[in-house]
């Protein structure tokens, strides 16, 4: 940033004689210098260079805060404290002494670190303080602060004087995806990398010099025979690791990587006898971009294909493996975050399963588009003739916002599951060894939906700035898509590693069925709805009120449900069906949504076997009342829910 700030004022002061027409709205304005417009971002950068300084970096970790700039973070270093009685070096004070337990000692840290951040030489300790062995307590609490200072001079010190080269690994790359969840996001790499580029340019030019061959007027290029086609295909089949690093190494000399590619496949001809002929055929009538937005398209399209699709498909059968497996057990459901109408665990599970199939559907009609004449087709790619010189990215807009839309979805799901374990609806199946807090052992925390939910944030952002920056470009184009389709596959990989985890955490997942059930034991006042609507259907005055007034505020249990129904006005079919009732029966159509969710997934690709079943079910099971007229929903619901309690 300083070397960036200090290049723009030598160009200010080298230029801040050499006057410049200004420009307002585009417009010709009054003169300037270009000195004196090089110095406004001169200024403008310095300013927020300054604001960065001046941040305070903050921690919270008793011991380890304090003031000491020059170690680059903020901890405690005072090493005298006086007490009420006498003046202890903080080391020497507790040097050699055990007995008080690590707890003890942290309660009074807090103290101390305030008074050392205040810069307080001494102070005096509380009367609670006076009790020998509490004094002795407090004095340990000043060594480990002390204690902590001394270490972490250490680190900083071993830092400062570490003048190692830093190779690319695990441990040092800076996107996490290639350092801690390498192993989790790999199956990418062969397609959203560097190499994945590579690989993709050196394919599009081959089978573009194929093409040529097959034009009977492209005459300067004659059909290859097929020993010519297998070489060719052989460099395509045979790609690897070292090729792609030949090309980065053409690169470093060229300083344009297309051109790489080409040099690299002329150098690996030359031994070929026909194709030797007609080496200059390779990048034939080409742009780079001719070449780089099929490269691209055919990336999103295997990786998509044989890595994204593959994943998302075990998540949605997992969705709908739970739904199945639990579409009778029965869940008090919860809106703004209070109960209500019970439903089922298996039918709440079948709703996030649909939902993604619907979205991985949308994602797989995307069109993958290309511009380079018809040859794109022969890719299995969708030619876009309406272009300017570059493919303009719309298909990859609108690709990534279908991965925002599935992203969405799963981001409601992990923190829904995230919720039910926080009730214990959920207990998570452990792994010897395994640990929940580094503090508190009990502990068995929902990590998994909660890394997926915090990658799924950040492929959105990533998705979102991809959606919004490539479809434009200055005039018939620009260059900034070329840096950005670099960042593809963090969005994906991202993407990949919030699904991983989901489902990890899924595969840990026991219902407590106990647990459940007890919660729908506390809430029998859920039966209101059904009751009101029944006594709706038979004219009993103000239903919504009476139920209201039973309800609100007041512990409700079987009993009083049962004494409110017997003393209502209702013929006696109807009082007998809603005796039927518990919070656990009161699911509607939950446990038969929940069986279905296979076929409402294939309804989702174009069957329609889960509407016309369920439909046909409900009409045939209808008995009509010829005496009952049909006036509103509310009377049509009525019945609905008598015939769910009698059958």
């Amino acid at each position: 940033m300083d070397k960036l700030i200090k290049a723009l004022c030598t160009l200010a002061k080298d230029n801040a004689h050499v006057s410049m027409l200004s420009r307002t709205h585009g417009q010709p304005a009054s003169p300037t210098t270009l000195g004196k417009e090089m110095s406004v971002f001169a200024v403008r950068l310095s300013r927020e260079r300054q604001a960065i300084s001046q941040v305070e970096i903050m921690g919270k970790f008793a011991g380890a805060v304090g003031n000491y700039p020059q170690f680059c973070l903020f901890y405690a270093g005072y090493a005298k404290i006086w007490c009420s009685r006498t003046l202890r070096e903080t080391k020497g004070a507790y040097e050699g002494k055990d007995g008080f337990e690590w707890q003890q000692v942290h309660l009074y840290q807090p103290c101390v670190i305030n008074l050392i951040n205040k810069k307080t030489p001494s102070f005096r300790t509380p009367t609670s303080l006076y009790h020998h062995q509490q004094q002795q307590r407090f004095s340990n609490a000043c060594f480990q602060i002390s204690r902590r200072e001394s270490v972490l001079k250490k680190v900083v010190k071993m830092s400062k004087d570490d003048s190692r080269e830093y190779e690319l690994s695990s441990l040092t790359a800076l996107s996490p995806l290639d350092g801690r969840y390498w192993g989790k996001v790999k199956d990418l790499a062969p397609y959203m990398s560097e190499y994945g580029l590579i690989y993709f340019r050196v394919l599009v030019e081959i089978k573009w010099l194929l093409k040529l061959s097959q034009i009977p007027e492209v005459t300067e290029v004659p059909n290859f025979s097929e020993e010519a086609q297998s070489f060719l295909q052989g460099l395509i089949d045979g790609f690897s690791m070292d090729d792609a690093l030949e090309v980065k190494n053409i690169e470093k000399v060229t300083n344009h990587d297309v051109k790489a590619v080409e040099y690299f496949l002329k150098q690996k001809c030359q031994s070929q006898p026909e194709i030797a002929k007609v080496l200059e055929f390779f990048h034939f009538a080409c742009t780079s971009e001719d070449i780089n937005n099929l490269a691209h398209a055919l990336m999103l399209k295997e990786a998509i294909n044989n890595v994204m699709f593959p994943v998302m498909d075990k998540l949605i059968k997992a969705l709908c493996t739970l739904a199945k497996d639990n579409a009778h057990v029965s869940m008090l459901s919860r809106t703004h975050g209070q109960p209500a109408s019970p439903t089922t665990l298996g039918k709440e599970m079948s709703v996030f399963a649909v939902r993604l199939s619907r979205e991985r559907q949308a994602i797989s009609q995307v069109e993958i588009m290309g511009k380079f004449a018809e040859f794109v087709t022969s890719l299995g790619l969708s030619f876009n003739p309406y272009v300017t010189q570059i493919e303009t990215h719309d298909y990859m807009a609108t690709l990534f916002y279908a991965f925002i839309r599935f992203n969405n979805i799963l981001i409601d799901f992990d923190r829904d599951l995230w919720g039910y374990i926080s009730l214990a609806y959920f207990k998570q199946i452990t792994k010897a060894g395994e640990i929940g807090s580094s503090t508190m052992p009990h502990k068995v925390n929902p990590i998994d939906f909660e890394n997926s939910e915090g990658n799924l944030g950040k492929a959105n952002e990533d998705l979102s700035f991809l959606s919004m920056k490539l479809p434009i470009s200055r005039w018939q184009r620009d260059l900034t898509d070329s840096t950005v389709l670099r960042n593809m596959g963090g969005g994906l990989g991202h993407s990949l590693l919030a699904y991983k985890s989901a489902l990890q955490g899924i595969g840990k997942l026991q219902v407590n069925e106990a647990r459940l059930s007890d919660d729908l034991n506390h809430a029998w006042e859920v039966l209101a709805e059904p009751i009101q609507t029944v006594m709706r259907r038979y004219g009993v005055p103000e239903p919504y009120e009476k139920l209201k007034e039973l309800t609100r505020g007041k512990t409700v249990n079987n009993e009083s449900i049962r004494e409110f129904i017997l003393g209502l006005e209702l013929p006696e079919e109807a009082k007998a069906n809603l005796l039927k009732l518990t919070p656990h029966s009161y699911v509607g159509a939950a446990v038969e949504l929940a069986r279905n969710v296979d076929a409402a997934v294939n309804l989702v690709n174009g069957k329609k076997e889960m509407i016309g079943s369920v439909s046909f079910r409900f009409v045939v099971s209808f008995k009509c009342d010829p005496s009952v007229t049909w006036k509103g929903s509310a009377v049509f619901r009525s019945l609905l829910l008598e015939l769910v309690i009698a059958n």
